[in-house]
């Protein structure tokens, strides 16, 4: 089994500014991990370890509210990022049971399984020693994923502030209005891994484009010609009508919250770049 040996700390992080700190609090870290028994560990669990303490120190410095300032010691630093990852923890948790209680109409098998995976990322999440980890699957694909800088309990967070939206959104349509767009969109959407924002979230676009109730999720043949019509315009004009549409969907909605309308707004404009790059293409 390869070892590392505390005293090569620098060889494997590349950290230098401050090694003695960094060392001292390592080696303390190893200690509580082997609980006393061992002073090196493999280079895997070594790497991991480290990596927890850099998003918790990481943590302390985005906290603008409870966080301590930079010219602490790193142990000092550490300890309040561990702080706040339990904060965050205790938070996402209270996310979790929302999103347990506000399910779509219609789901999949998916959605399903990601939901029931996500209790054991609170059973599993230690923050004193690998807080950057997330300990469960994920498999459900989001409509706006999170951002690939995000780990730990942070991308959990977000992913479940995007999963709550997402599923906020579908519960203002009537399941045979979302089944009857799914069987459309995905043909066999309960057991494909397939996201059920984005045609909603797409067609309602529509629907507000071309002046049509957005509830119905129903456009007929001449709408179709509208949207070809405008598709013929500079792409500028094109993503100004479709992101203007996003809004009115929103309005017609009832949508008021900035992250839920931005949400939308993104997926629109996603939309209209994919339908200039198709219109283009044809």
């Amino acid at each position: 089994m390869n070892e590392l040996m505390v005293s090569n700390l620098p060889l494997l992080s590349g950290e230098t500014e401050l090694p003695e700190e960094l060392l001292a609090l390592l080696s303390e870290r190893i200690a509580r991990y082997t609980m006393g028994d061992s002073t090196s560990v493999t280079i895997d669990t070594a790497q991991r370890l480290l990596e927890g303490i850099w998003f918790c120190v990481a943590l302390n410095e985005k906290d603008f509210e409870q966080g301590i300032s930079q010219s602490e010691p790193l142990r000092a630093r550490w300890n309040a990022g561990v702080a706040q990852a339990n904060r965050l923890a205790k938070r996402a948790k209270l996310l979790l049971k929302e999103a347990e209680h506000m399910q779509p109409p219609l789901t999949n098998l998916a959605f399903r399984e990601s939901l029931g995976a996500m209790p054991a990322f609170f059973r599993s999440y230690d923050a004193d020693f690998f807080a950057q980890e997330i300990p469960c699957p994920l498999d459900y694909p989001l409509c706006q994923p999170v951002s690939d800088a995000l780990t730990g309990v942070e991308y959990m967070t977000d992913y479940l502030r995007r999963w709550l939206t997402e599923s906020s959104f579908l519960r203002m349509f009537q399941p045979d209005r979302l089944q009857m767009l799914y069987e459309r969109y995905y043909v066999d959407y309960e057991d494909l891994v397939v996201n059920l924002y984005l045609p909603v979230a797409e067609m309602a676009t529509l629907c507000a484009l071309c002046k049509k109730p957005v509830c119905t999720l129903l456009l007929k043949q001449e709408d179709s010609r509208l949207v070809n019509d405008l598709l013929t315009c500079d792409d500028e004009t094109v993503r100004t009508k479709f992101l203007a549409a996003a809004d009115s969907a929103c309005d017609e909605l009832e949508i008021t919250g900035l992250f839920a309308r931005n949400y939308l707004r993104d997926t629109a404009l996603d939309f209209s770049t994919r339908l200039i790059a198709a219109h283009g293409y044809n």
